[in-house]
């Protein structure tokens, strides 16, 4: 296996490059400033999307707060008193 290895890597080694390789930096950073263009476009969208979630975020948090403190406290006696066996084996008035 390795004497195959050896001479695949040896016939590779002898072939003539297929493109050049002085230009690969400069390709590389066209490509970076590329991509960095595209996402300083979507930005002022991005910031619109995290200031839609925070707003409804903090009201939904605040009108959730807001009723879990106004509700009453439940009772054993006051939430299910029209269930209690003495209503229910008089029957309906």
């Amino acid at each position: 296996m390795n004497d195959r290895l050896d001479s695949l890597l040896t016939q590779l080694r002898d072939q003539d490059l297929d493109r050049e390789l002085g230009a690969v930096e400069y390709d590389v950073h066209r490509r970076i400033a590329h991509e960095r263009s595209a996402r300083a476009g979507l930005a002022p969208a991005r910031m619109a999307a995290v200031g839609i979630a925070l707003v409804l975020g903090t009201g939904v948090g605040g009108l959730t707060a807001a009723s879990a403190v106004a509700a009453p406290k439940p009772s054993i006696f006051a939430t299910a008193d029209a269930l209690a066996p003495s209503t229910l084996l008089e029957g309906r008035r």
